[in-house]
């Protein structure tokens, strides 16, 4: 009876981080049901968890570049789909697929990215 109590008493002291935990893994800031083909150039890529981050220079239509930041997945699921802190470089030149943000700004959830090679990168083995 006593371990009984102990595991309850463990189960609920735990009970006000679960909220907490599933907020963080929200999407409703991406548009899901839209998909938006941007070209543009790397200016950093970063493999870390929980979440990595692509940063690309897309031109505007009156030539300005505005900086958007692309997130990702964590660095190995990114790794078992062929991602490597190499496989990119600032200043290349890619083509990504995203769900942009709801909100407008310039951002979103990465879906796809082609390099200058030809070699398409995603977040998973069907992403297109």
């Amino acid at each position: 009876m006593k371990r009984f109590s102990l595991s309850i008493c463990l189960i609920l002291s735990y009970l006000p981080f679960a909220s907490t935990a599933l907020a963080h893994h929200s999407f409703a800031m991406f548009d899901r049901s839209r998909t938006e083909k941007i070209t543009g150039t790397v200016k950093e890529l970063e493999l870390v968890n929980p979440h990595g981050w692509l940063r690309i220079m897309v031109p505007d239509t009156s030539g300005a570049r505005n900086e958007w930041s692309l997130e990702l997945g964590g660095a190995g699921q990114l790794a078992r789909f062929g991602w490597t802190p190499n496989a990119i470089h600032p200043g290349d030149k890619v083509v990504v697929q995203i769900h942009p943000l709801r909100d407008g700004s310039y951002g979103g959830q990465l879906i796809s990215l082609t390099l200058p090679n030809g070699q398409v990168l995603g977040q998973r083995p069907f992403a297109r």
